[in-house]
């Protein structure tokens, strides 16, 4: 079996960390895979590290553009009859769209991953409608629309009606290898927050419950993973909130599950969301997790099971939850190792690989 993967971005993030798993159980179980991507990144070194074959492709961007959106896609028709997939498998709202319809111009299946609308609750109105239209789209041109999660399949279903039954939801899945949490006592709660600093997430929320917290003679320790456009605004609102000795900023990490067992617990505090691949990386290494209720989150963590759910955008609800985790450090321990069970009980590659390669011999 030959597949070739569309996406946009090269850099490191949910959907590329996913995108390498695939690639890299296909080539275990000897078939063949090739990714296009529109850039040289993270991914692409990677996928090179383990024999993958990537096409760059610098037409295609996320921006939206209508003389590079039409180059690209001539580029894309061109890969595809180069490769000769049985099938293609495209990732990301830009390269989901066009490479879609790349392959049904010549003849050649094709399936969608959903890593989170582009219309979900929390996206600005105007966005979420265009986004609408260009899903419902490309709809006409999937074979099958794998959903991340039940909230994102129900969701897409109750928008896009006329593509329903095309729709599925496969979890992602990750490696049962991985480091888990190292017992060490601490005198104050240290958590670690693996995020792009970027609209959706919102670290600044973080900064201000540490704020209130202090106030409450509480510290909280955390240590913010990761890069983006917003990062200069938060170590500045950090600064204002003179938190400077309670929070570090460590930048991008590309081995984050070497890291994550010297934590006492995970955040992901978000707009909005998909199915977070972070969360799972913190279940596997054995973190309880504090995560805004948000996408397919509550999939993933049991409130107060395996963690913490926050109401979005709430500092208050944030602010108790911290103080909930630093007050009741056993009972939030114990929330970590439920949740390395649930892990290996729900979210392991094996599993995803399963329903993955159902799909791709059914439709390719």
């Amino acid at each position: 079996m030959k597949i070739l993967y569309v996406i946009t971005l090269p850099q490191l993030g949910g959907a590329q960390v996913h995108l390498l798993t695939l690639v890299t159980e296909l080539l275990k179980r000897g078939h063949e895979a090739a990714v296009v991507v529109g850039g040289a990144g993270w991914l692409t070194e990677q996928l090179e590290e383990r024999g993958g074959h990537c096409f760059v492709l610098p037409t295609l961007r996320r921006e939206i553009s209508p003389c590079r959106d039409f180059a690209a896609l001539w580029h894309l028709r061109r890969v595809i009859k180069e490769y000769q997939p049985n099938l293609v498998h495209c990732h990301s709202s830009k390269a989901g769209l066009l490479g879609r319809i790349a392959a049904r111009s010549l003849g050649v299946p094709a399936v969608f991953t959903v890593h989170g609308w582009a219309f979900t609750e929390g996206v600005a109105p105007m966005k979420r409608r265009i986004y609408e239209c260009i899903e419902w789209i490309g709809g006409f041109f999937s074979e099958c629309i794998i959903c991340v999660s039940e909230y994102d399949c129900k969701l897409g279903m109750s928008i896009l009606r006329r593509h329903r039954e095309k729709m599925v939801t496969i979890y992602n899945g990750g490696s049962e290898e991985a480091p888990v949490y190292m017992d060490v006592l601490r005198e104050s709660l240290h958590l670690v927050m693996v995020a792009r600093f970027s609209q959706p997430k919102a670290q600044g929320n973080v900064l201000q419950a540490l704020f209130c917290l202090n106030e409450c003679g509480i510290k909280v320790h955390v240590d913010f993973v990761g890069d983006g456009a917003e990062l200069d605004a938060v170590r500045q609102l950090a600064q204002r909130l003179s938190l400077s000795d309670q929070v570090r900023f460590l930048g991008s990490q590309t081995h984050v599950e070497e890291i994550l067992p010297k934590y006492d617990g995970f955040l992901l505090i978000s707009r909005w969301e998909g199915f977070p691949i972070s969360i799972l990386e913190a279940m596997r290494a054995e973190l309880p997790v504090i995560a805004s209720d948000v996408g397919g989150v509550c999939e993933e963590v049991l409130h107060g099971t395996t963690g913490l759910l926050v109401q979005r955008d709430s500092v208050d609800d944030l602010t108790e939850k911290l103080r909930y985790a630093a007050e009741h450090r056993e009972a939030f321990r114990d929330m970590g190792r439920a949740g390395r069970k649930r892990f290996l009980e729900n979210f392991t590659t094996a599993k995803m690989m399963e329903r993955i390669m159902s799909v791709y011999e059914e439709f390719r």
